[in-house]
């Protein structure tokens, strides 16, 4: 049984990315967060493009026991299933926010949840990149037993979101979708290098 977790400040008035699987992720847009210095949460196989962030989120336990390769991953290896090697969160419902940090909100898929944790986490800006919100991701198909995403879910995903705008304007964060061509409107949609070079003009 794995031990449940609770996120700590870790990005206390911080810019997080948050760099999920779609279509449009690849290693120039990992690139470009590190060469930024901008912390980052990984979710699924772009870990693969970003060993280097500093937490890997997977809800599902089968993409774990595909993926064994992942429990090398030197960041925080963070779920939502029992997984050995991993801190296990606890999912509170299907949509909103819920502001205890060992808790996140399902959502319907990870993107959704690892946007929970950078709140918790204490960022003050967010990132959103590769959310496509559309189409396969950019390593192509999970393979079986995994299952792929349905073409009429991401509506609902995109729906969810939704839910998001009003929690984070409570506690004054900022959420930038830095994904051409996404789905995914209720949020700023921002250039990725304009939103890196805001984030280092604002540390120096």
């Amino acid at each position: 049984m794995t031990a449940a977790f609770t996120i700590a400040r870790l990005w206390p008035e911080e810019t997080v990315a948050v760099l999920a699987s779609g279509p449009s992720m690849s290693a120039d847009v990992a690139r470009q967060v590190f060469d930024a210095m901008v912390p980052a949460i990984v979710i699924n196989n772009t870990f693969r493009l970003a060993p280097w962030a500093g937490m890997l989120y997977a809800a599902d336990g089968a993409w774990w026991r595909a993926n064994p390769d992942a429990l090398a991953f030197r960041g925080l290896k963070v779920t939502v299933d029992d997984v050995a090697g991993t801190r296990k969160l606890r999912i509170s419902g299907p949509g909103g926010f819920d502001p205890h940090p060992g808790a996140v909100r399902s959502g319907g898929h990870s993107g959704y949840q690892a946007v929970h944790i950078a709140i918790h986490g204490g960022a003050r800006r967010i990132l959103l990149c590769g959310f496509d919100m559309h189409g396969t991701h950019w390593h192509g198909p999970h393979v079986e037993p995994l299952r792929n995403t349905a073409a009429g879910t991401y509506g609902r995903w995109v729906e969810r979101f939704a839910e998001l705008q009003e929690p984070a304007r409570e506690r004054d964060i900022e959420i930038l979708n830095c994904t051409p061509g996404s789905a995914l409107k209720c949020f700023p949609m921002v250039d990725l290098a304009d939103a890196l070079a805001e984030r280092t003009c604002a540390a120096r």
